[in-house]
C-alpha cells in the first residue's frame, strides 16, 4: 500500500523547538516533529492540551464603516443609473 504524504506548516517558537529536538534526541525539526507526532498517536497516556491562548481570531467577514458607506454610495449610485 502506498502511503498519501501531506506537508505541512506551523508556527513555533524556537524555543519550543529546541526544547523538541531534546527531548526526542533529533538534530533535525523535521525527524523531531515525525517522532513527537508519532510518539502522540501512539501513547495511551497522553491527555488533550488546552488551547494556546493568544492565537489570533479570523475576521468576521465585516467591513470598515468608511468602506462599508463607500459601498452603499455605490450601490446607490448604481441603481439610480
Amino acid at each position: 500500500m502506498v502511503e498519501k504524504l501531506v506537508i505541512v506548516q506551523t508556527k513555533l517558537p524556537e524555543d519550543v523547538l529546541a526544547e523538541l529536538k531534546k527531548k526526542t534526541g533529533e538534530k533535525t525539526t523535521k525527524e523531531a516533529l515525525a517522532k513527537a507526532i508519532d510518539h502522540y498517536l501512539e501513547c495511551s497516556n497522553i491527555e488533550p492540551t488546552p488551547k494556546v491562548s493568544g492565537a489570533k481570531k479570523r475576521r468576521s467577514g465585516r467591513l470598515p464603516v468608511y468602506l462599508n458607506n463607500i459601498f452603499e454610495q455605490y450601490k446607490i449610485t448604481a441603481s439610480n443609473d
